[in-house]
């Protein structure tokens, strides 16, 4: 991982971050090591992780069609699924 990568993150829920913070005491594992361990499990349960290239070329493309004002490929594909 890129030395300086940061977010922020709103969990919106004091539980959720207490829990997180029993796994991590539970785990011998930091708060960081569960939350990209969670981040991780979740894009590769999506199939997005397959090539680290991959992943990067999707980003680019969905920060690209935001800026022109586009819906993204997951908001269509649930459009087109309500129409049917």
């Amino acid at each position: 991982m890129a030395k300086g990568t940061r977010i922020t993150v709103d969990l919106g829920d004091e539980r959720l971050l207490k829990a997180i913070k029993i796994a991590a005491v539970e785990q011998g594992k930091s708060i960081r090591e569960i939350t990209v361990e969670a981040f991780r499990e979740w894009f590769e349960g999506r199939g997005d992780l397959e090539k680290k290239g991959d992943l990067k070329a999707r980003v680019k493309s969905e920060n690209e069609h935001g800026k022109s004002g586009g819906n993204l490929f997951d908001d269509f594909v649930k459009g087109v699924k309500k129409e049917s």
